[in-house]
């Protein structure tokens, strides 16, 4: 699946006091087996961005295109928007405030019952969604609101799995959570993406995540895109990314003052993984 923007601008509140464009000529595709991740600092338009992939908000001017067809304006829209939803899940920041059922198998469940999904298959989906984001059935009996904060996260992502979308969209998935949580919930996102080939978009601000788990680096400032750019090569430039008010992850910059350092080494590492096994090779030599 794929979506592409064309020249998309947006505007909150048109013609008023409060009057916000939130979108300047945004063009840019995104689809295919990637995790790409969404960065900018509070106010750069990525909210808006995503909520527009999932045609929760219409946009002021430009095309949005899904896989070719233009669905706002058609004569359709309404099943157009429809299908669209049940392709692209979408899951803001804290999606465990999605819960609502009085057992975690029925919220699950929620999805595909609305898609129409038939009653022989949605045991069958439920079950692959939670292991999915390894919740066994032990799970399924249990009301979401006596999980654990990471376990309702897990859940409300299971609740998008079993819709069986071509894209995943998740507002920052690891906000509130301790360390191992969010390494948990970004394995079992990297490992949902590689093994279903679907597009994941990850909105962070943590740039640790952004270097372990993302394909590609979408950087968006005052409501445009600054950069489309491979993982490598988004974290290369340290000023731009300063200049956007962001860092790179704090290993690429202990590898540039190796570098500086005078020693021989790669300082584009942007993961501790990467930075140990080039500092071994180093020693080594």
């Amino acid at each position: 699946m794929q979506i592409e923007f064309e020249n998309v601008n947006y505007i909150y509140n048109p013609g008023t006091a409060e009057e916000v464009t939130a979108l300047k000529n945004i063009t840019v595709t995104v689809g295919g087996d990637q995790f790409i991740a969404v960065i900018g600092n509070t106010g750069s338009g990525k909210s808006t961005f995503i909520q527009m992939m999932n045609g929760l908000i219409k946009p002021s001017g430009g095309k949005i295109l899904y896989d070719g067809r233009e669905i706002f304006g058609q004569k359709n829209e309404k099943k157009l928007l429809r299908d669209l939803r049940c392709r692209v899940g979408l899951t803001f920041q804290y999606p465990e405030h999605q819960l609502f059922e009085t057992d975690v198998y029925t919220d699950v469940a929620f999805g595909p019952k609305n898609q129409g999904v038939s009653s022989e298959e949605i045991p069958e989906r439920v079950k692959r969604a939670l292991e999915a984001v390894g919740m066994d059935e032990s799970y399924h009996q249990k009301s979401p609101f006596e999980l654990s904060g990471g376990e309702m996260r897990r859940a409300a992502i299971a609740g998008m799995l079993a819709m069986e979308p071509d894209m995943l969209i998740l507002d920052e998935p690891t906000a509130g959570l301790d360390p191992l949580g969010k390494v948990e919930i970004l394995n079992k996102l990297k490992s949902i993406q590689q093994e279903n080939h679907i597009t994941v978009i990850l909105v962070s601000h943590t740039m640790e995540e952004v270097a372990r788990y993302a394909d590609r680096v979408i950087a968006m400032d005052g409501g445009e895109i600054l950069f489309d750019l491979p993982v490598y090569e988004a974290f290369s430039d340290l000023d731009r990314l300063e200049d956007m008010g962001l860092m790179a992850p704090e290993v690429r910059y202990f590898m540039e003052d190796l570098k500086d350092a005078g020693l021989d080494i790669n300082e584009n590492c942007i993961t501790v993984g990467e930075a140990c096994r080039e500092i071994e090779r180093i020693l080594s030599v």
